[in-house]
Order: C-alpha cells, then sequence, then structure tokens
C-alpha cells in the first residue's frame, strides 16, 4: 500500500529547521565560517514544501526531508540576520 504524502501543516511541525521568508529557523541568526549569514532558501513555506521530498518518498534518507531547488529570493548570503517581517 502506497503512502500519502504529509500535509503541508504536518510538514512545517515535523521541520522546525527549513529557511524560508516566511519561517526563520534559530540557528539563521548565528554567522558561517564565512562570517556572514544565510539566507532564506525559499519565498514561502509552500515553495518548501513544493521542493522537497519526505519519508518515506525520500530516496536519500528514511527519516529526514531532502530539499532541492532553492530560489534563494534574497541571495545565498547576507551580511545581517535576516529577520522576518512583523505581522500587524
Amino acid at each position: 500500500m502506497k503512502r500519502e504524502r504529509m500535509t503541508l501543516t504536518h510538514a512545517k511541525g515535523r521541520y522546525p529547521h527549513r529557511f524560508t521568508l516566511e519561517h526563520v529557523p534559530q540557528w539563521a541568526s548565528e554567522p558561517a565560517s564565512n562570517g556572514m549569514f544565510y539566507a532564506p532558501q525559499y519565498r514561502s513555506d509552500q515553495e518548501w514544501y513544493d521542493n522537497t521530498l519526505f519519508p518515506p518518498h525520500n530516496p536519500y534518507h528514511r527519516k529526514h526531508c531532502h530539499s532541492e531547488n532553492q530560489s534563494w529570493p534574497l541571495g545565498q548570503w547576507l551580511i545581517h540576520p535576516y529577520k522576518q517581517a512583523k505581522e500587524n
């Protein structure tokens, strides 16, 4: 029996390390070894989800997800950590 792909809501809860313009993981506030800061990899959580393989459909790893086709909406590196705009 083929298992269905997890929903976006479930994926967002299970994978808190994604980095999008909508979701900033804790690790993104620390500089990389080059002194720069990582930039969001995708415009939205939906774009991340659409470009990610999740278990059991991830051929690279049984427990983790695998993201591809990053769009880098702000470029790959930032001179300051990315801060998500606050909603009113």
